[in-house]
């Protein structure tokens, strides 16, 4: 086995369409943790947000959250490595994003910071917002206005709004702060019921993204990058499988991520990180 580590996706990934790990998936990564890959989940989710859905998946460590702005013990969510905003820069972002109609997200370190989300701006916070808030049991914390002290231990800010409506605001966002900042948007996780499709806009500091966090712990362990392979299907994956010795891509990658990818595997609701892992295993991908 030529490869000693496996960045894997969450949602999309890993998870189903019903947002679970099929036992497939948790059978192939036995597998590969029986012959001595070291697996880690790499997602856009904080550890808070990803760990109920981990415990089913024996023999995990550690995780690449946030995007790629923290690496934490899955056990107990102890932060080993931040990437946080230099405070001025996170300040110029929540003042550019201040007026829209939409509240400004904040993510920081609970351990740190008390919570997970600082919400601010003058807009409201979406239906989608608020679902997720309760349905992850996220600790959010209001602020009409903020200043740079209470941006300290940013690791990412953001938006969340329709579709429409959010290629306007990423496009003004890119030109205004261009290559000082990680910026992306995708689909939002959808609340239940809804047919309404929702963008999420995360902007990260300068340097930030999976491929940060899986190789910072690829490193810690004394593995190249290029005994390390990624697993992943969103706009911000492809990073990891841009970089990872052998990047793959799932069935239901966007475009994006197709095109970067050595290898394309089955869709999500067909184990497809199962049968990535055994073409990984036996050597036909390699």
């Amino acid at each position: 086995m030529r490869y000693r580590m496996i960045g894997i996706d969450m949602d999309g990934t890993l998870l189903d369409r019903r947002g679970r790990v099929s036992e497939e998936n948790r059978a192939a990564i036995a597998q590969a943790q029986a012959a001595g890959v070291v697996v880690v989940p790499c997602t856009g989710r904080a550890w808070s947000e990803a760990s109920p859905l981990l415990r089913d998946v024996s023999g995990l460590d550690r995780g690449v959250f946030v995007g790629g702005a923290a690496v934490s013990e899955i056990a107990t969510g102890r932060s080993l490595d931040l990437a946080v905003f230099e405070p001025h820069v996170a300040m110029e972002l929540v003042d550019a994003l201040f007026h829209l109609p939409e509240a400004v997200l904040v993510f920081q370190d609970a351990a740190l910071a008390g919570h997970d989300y600082l919400v601010t701006g003058r807009g409201e916070l979406s239906a989608n917002t608020r679902w997720w808030f309760e349905f992850t049991k996220a600790t959010p914390v209001f602020k009409a206005t903020v200043t740079q002290e209470d941006l300290r231990h940013a690791l990412r800010i953001g938006i969340v709004s329709d579709t429409g409506r959010m290629e306007a605001v990423t496009r003004d966002m890119r030109e205004r702060f261009a290559s000082r900042v990680v910026m992306q948007s995708f689909a939002a996780v959808q609340m239940p019921g809804t047919t309404g499709a929702m963008h999420v806009l995360e902007i990260f500091a300068s340097g930030v993204d999976k491929w940060r966090g899986l190789r910072w712990l690829a490193d810690q362990m004394g593995i190249e990058a290029e005994a390390v392979a990624a697993i992943g299907d969103e706009i911000n994956d492809v990073a990891m499988i841009q970089a990872a010795g052998c990047g793959i891509a799932m069935g239901n990658a966007v475009p994006a991520v197709k095109a970067v990818a050595d290898h394309v595997t089955l869709d999500c609701a067909e184990a497809g990180v199962a049968h990535a892992i055994r073409k990984l295993l036996s050597g036909a991908w390699g």
